[in-house]
């Protein structure tokens, strides 16, 4: 979620070649298995107010293509602008929600490939030592041997080559697909906030279809229904 959410109509296209983790230089391995991991941003605050305003067509070369011509009539049609207002306003806090969520899950996901660890790609044992060979004798009689361990004198954990090897070959598998489904989830919150947008356009031209709607001119005859 942006720090300071802007309340404009055309917020900044994702570009993906910048968004991904290696495009950032934090080490993810450049792997075509892994996909890029976008960073996603709330670009609304709160829904903007629906105007008149919509952006000229335009070409390639920048040419506006807006229409001139007239066009014929349409039947009546009703619209409700502070219903889709509404609704944006409520995909938006849901859509805040997602986002928020998918950015914790993002850095969980960074951490655990990174970090090279999470799935025991580091594993140690400890030697507690071996029995010393001492004997006690109890208050029956009976003499019993002592294990004793000298815990100050333990060797450090040596390396869990079994565990590591087997640890290191799931990671090799479930790291790019974590980044997978990362990106599968970023490409549903990014859809989501497209279709807000495209709700906003929706209102915006109609308010702009009804602002230069005119009645057509009397012809004199009679409307009949």
């Amino acid at each position: 979620m942006a720090t300071t959410p802007e309340n404009s109509r055309h917020g900044p296209p994702r570009k993906d070649e910048e968004d991904g983790p290696e495009a950032k230089g934090d080490g993810t391995p450049a792997d075509t298995r892994y996909s890029d991991v976008p960073n996603l941003t709330m670009i609304w605050g709160d829904a903007p107010p629906i105007t008149s305003f919509t952006p000229p067509p335009q070409n390639g070369n920048g040419q506006d293509l807006t229409q001139k011509q007239p066009v014929g009539t349409h039947p009546a049609i009703n619209v409700s602008i502070g219903s889709i207002v509404d609704a944006m306003q409520g995909m938006l806090a849901s859509s805040r929600t997602a986002v928020d969520g998918y950015q914790e899950l993002q850095r969980t996901v960074k951490e655990a490939v990174l970090g090279g660890s999470v799935f025991g790609q580091q594993a140690t044992y400890e030697d507690l030592g071996a029995d010393d060979g001492s004997t006690f004798v109890d208050g029956q009689g009976d003499s019993h041997e002592l294990m004793s361990h000298a815990f100050d004198d333990d060797p450090p954990p040596k390396p869990d080559e079994k565990v590591r090897a087997a640890a290191t070959a799931y990671a090799e598998a479930m790291n790019p697909a974590m980044t997978r489904v990362l990106r599968q989830c970023a490409d549903a919150i990014a859809l989501g906030g497209q279709f807000i947008v495209r709700m906003d356009r929706a209102g915006s031209f109609y308010a702009q279809a009804d602002q230069q709607s005119i009645f057509p001119a009397p012809t004199g005859e009679r409307w009949t229904t």
